[in-house]
């Protein structure tokens, strides 16, 4: 298989995983009036077939050295149960983040979502390690707080920038329209949170698939994950399409009349997300003597926090024409951030 085989060729790969991981969310605002429950159909399988193709290409090639056939031979069944294991818990998280993105800008789900996922990720990681726990609680207060402040901060914009009436929603397999009113901002926010914990619930369930001698390599658990994924989202389909977010049911005839632009955001959104995680494990899995690190894997992985952030804020402009208050909050929600995804790396370093 082909991994990094420097230093600096693990540090390219975590910047292309923050780069992806924190993009991917853009494809869902390109596709336009398209019902995030039909959207995640085509996440999904762009989620597989990007996981696939590196599987068969990149984890196939240098057939001298060990391919993700050779790994599957050797991992664990225990192992492969967590790679598994994790893809569920993952995809469930997506679905919630795409719920929330659904009726909540991204500059509010990256930072809630992420945020908590963080905060719990590290409470599974650093403060079971040996050293202080000064910094990793400092980090974990920040990121709440940086929680806390874009929920304040958004409640004050809906309030102030959106009419409380209702509105007429494109009502999904028919060229009706059905008033629905505007999504409280609780509800993305809810949504955010929850997702949040799903994804850090994954984080030590991904550590230990792909720990010891017979763990998963990279495109080995990304493939895994990927198939979990599918799979789960056949299961989850009939309540998320039943119990939407925001509108009237979707059936599932709706998936067929999308365009192909629709489709096909979704596919490349799939396909970024699972490059993004491919690229972080590809950094990882390599040998020790040029692994990027544990510091560096936490610098990036806030950065992609902090891009997909700044995404909502200046690409799409979520809070335009917003208050004074609102601008000052904002900036205080990217310092907190900033500062706590900054004090997790330290702390990082410290337990190292």
């Amino acid at each position: 298989m082909i991994l990094p085989l420097t230093y600096t060729g693990a540090l390219v790969c975590l910047a292309f995983s923050m780069l992806f991981l924190g993009s991917w969310p853009n494809f869902l605002r390109l596709a336009g009036k398209w019902r995030y429950e039909l959207f995640f159909w085509d996440f999904s399988l762009g989620i597989l077939l990007t996981a696939l193709l590196a599987a068969f290409t990149l984890g196939s090639l240098n057939s001298n050295e060990l391919t993700y056939r050779d790994n599957l031979l050797i991992a664990s069944w225990h192992n492969i149960g967590y790679g598994l294991s994790a893809g569920l818990v993952v995809n469930l998280a997506n679905l919630l983040l795409l719920g929330a993105l659904s009726v909540a800008p991204i500059s509010v789900v990256y930072p809630v979502g992420l945020g908590v996922a963080a905060v719990i990720g590290m409470a599974w990681t650093l403060f079971p390690a040996q050293g202080g726990v000064l910094l990793p609680l400092a980090g974990a207060v920040a990121l709440l707080a940086a929680v806390t402040v874009t929920a304040f901060a958004y409640s004050i914009y809906e309030q102030t920038n959106r009419e409380p009436q209702k509105r007429l929603t494109p009502d999904p397999g028919s060229q009706r329209f059905k008033a629905t009113a505007p999504p409280s901002p609780a509800k993305g926010i809810t949504l955010s949170v929850l997702g949040g914990i799903a994804l850090g619930m994954a984080a030590p369930l991904l550590a230990t698939c792909r720990s010891g001698e017979d763990g998963l390599a990279a495109y080995s658990a990304a493939l895994q994950m990927a198939i979990a994924i599918a799979v789960s989202a056949l299961v989850f389909s009939p309540f998320y399409m039943a119990l939407p977010v925001q509108g009237a049911p979707v059936q599932l005839r709706a998936y067929f009349i999308g365009s192909r632009k629709q489709h096909l955001c979704g596919l490349l959104a799939g396909g970024l997300w699972m490059c993004g995680l491919l690229a972080n494990f590809a950094s990882g899995g390599t040998l020790a003597n040029v692994q990027a690190g544990a510091v560096a894997t936490r610098a990036f992985t806030g950065g992609a926090l902090v891009l997909g952030t700044v995404w909502g804020l200046v690409a799409w402009r979520e809070f335009r024409g917003s208050t004074s208050q609102v601008r000052i909050l904002l900036t205080a929600m990217l310092l907190l951030l900033v500062a706590g995804a900054a004090m997790l790396v330290l702390a990082v370093n410290t337990a190292a």
